[in-house]
């Protein structure tokens, strides 16, 4: 299964898991905000199948260093 979740909406997931534990995300502390998305962002990614090296680009999730790949038969 290829995840088409983009960076925000997993940003969005986890802010969503911190004020569902009944904490406020707005008052919480810019040090617990980047320490709860980190921690909770690697735990998103493997429930939707996205590997914690993937990069976003171009509108999906890609290998590190991987190239755009196209049609061959296109570029003759």
């Amino acid at each position: 299964m290829v995840s088409t979740l983009t960076p925000r909406a997993i940003e969005r997931l986890a802010i969503r898991r911190f004020t569902d534990t009944g904490r406020s995300w707005a008052k919480a502390p810019a040090a617990t905000r980047s320490t709860w998305l980190a921690d909770v962002e690697p735990i998103i990614r493997a429930e939707h199948g996205i590997a914690l090296d993937a990069v976003w680009h171009g509108g999906g999730w890609q290998a590190p260093g991987q190239t755009d790949l196209f049609d061959v038969s296109e570029v003759a």
